[in-house]
């Protein structure tokens, strides 16, 4: 069996772990509470992915860089204060989205400093052993899966339940108002999660096979 070429396939798809293969939000369960939450809007998810990647990434270059010499106690609450400073420096970054993104986003804002993704990433790579650069390329891989989990969800439940997409109405034969509630965004997640690990197994099958043929 050609078990090396599957491996090479394996190495290559880790770079883009965070995005398809391993994506925060569908596949790991994290940061379930903005999933669920925020995605009410296309414009409220994009404005809470921004925040996120802007913190996520200088975090968690941080915790590889200095990580190693913080006491393990410690560590979550740099992390945490150093990332809440970013987000508060970034707000100002998505208010050209819409002036009041921020006020609809609320408690949600503050919560970017504590959440899963964050505090998993920088546990993981805090070891000695970690590179800065894959600590980066986590970091953005991961941002850009939370970003695209945010943005599909939302796509649907904005233009099922309110019948617009950007603020924009969009004329519909039917709306299902029922998707703007937390219980439908819990649904939504499930859907989509079991969809793409669906497609997940799908694509190594596909490659499994390929590079193992039944010998004839």
């Amino acid at each position: 069996m050609k078990l090396e070429k599957l491996k090479q396939t394996r190495r290559r798809g880790r770079w883009f772990d965070g995005i398809f293969g391993r994506n925060p939000v569908l596949c790991c369960g994290l940061a379930l509470p903005f999933a669920v939450m925020v995605t009410t809007s296309l414009r409220s998810s994009v404005s809470i992915s921004i925040l996120l990647a802007c913190s996520l990434i200088p975090t968690v270059l941080l915790a590889s860089l200095v990580g190693r010499f913080l006491p393990r106690w410690f560590s979550p609450v740099v992390y945490t204060l150093f990332s809440m400073v970013v987000v508060v420096a970034c707000v100002p970054l998505i208010l050209p989205i819409s002036p009041e993104v921020a006020d609809s986003l609320g408690v949600y804002v503050p919560i970017l400093s504590v959440n899963t993704i964050l505090l998993t990433l920088c546990a993981r790579y805090e070891r000695p052993a970690d590179r800065p650069v894959m600590a980066l390329v986590d970091a953005a891989a991961y941002s850009i899966g939370f970003a695209l989990a945010m943005c599909l969800i939302a796509f649907f439940r904005e233009l099922l339940g309110a019948g617009s997409l950007w603020g924009v109405p969009v004329p519909l034969p039917f709306r299902a108002e029922g998707v703007q509630i937390a219980f439908a965004g819990f649904i939504a997640v499930a859907l989509l999660s079991a969809f793409v690990r669906f497609l997940r197994r799908a694509v190594l099958v596909f490659s499994y096979r390929r590079h193992n043929p039944k010998p004839e």
